[in-house]
């Protein structure tokens, strides 16, 4: 699990790399507020990447797994993308919960 949030730690860095002092913070995200609709329609792709990484933390957690696969990564973050296009007013977290289940 540790390596899972050094992954992500260091994937916020280099996305916040670029970032200028011109650039407006970005604001607390509340998952289970949050809908379907709003997070793929207002998260510019260029910012779902942490985002990503920390639903995928949050329920490896839960698993008590500390395994980063990429490949199932990547097929679980579809499988969410594919569901919240089905169910755009059902909140992020419970989306999330179903596409990251085994």
């Amino acid at each position: 699990m540790k390596f899972v949030i050094a992954l992500c730690c260091a994937a916020m860095l280099v996305t916040c790399e670029g970032a200028s002092a011109a650039t407006p913070a970005v604001q607390a995200v509340d998952f289970s507020t949050m809908s379907c609709e709003q997070f793929w329609q207002r998260t510019p792709a260029s910012d779902r990447g942490p985002f990503l990484f920390w639903l995928s933390g949050y329920f490896g957690h839960q698993k008590n797994s500390s395994v980063l696969d990429p490949a199932n990564f990547t097929e679980k973050t579809k499988a969410l993308s594919d569901y919240c296009a089905r169910q755009p007013n059902d909140n992020v977290l419970s989306a999330a919960g179903k596409a990251f289940a085994d």
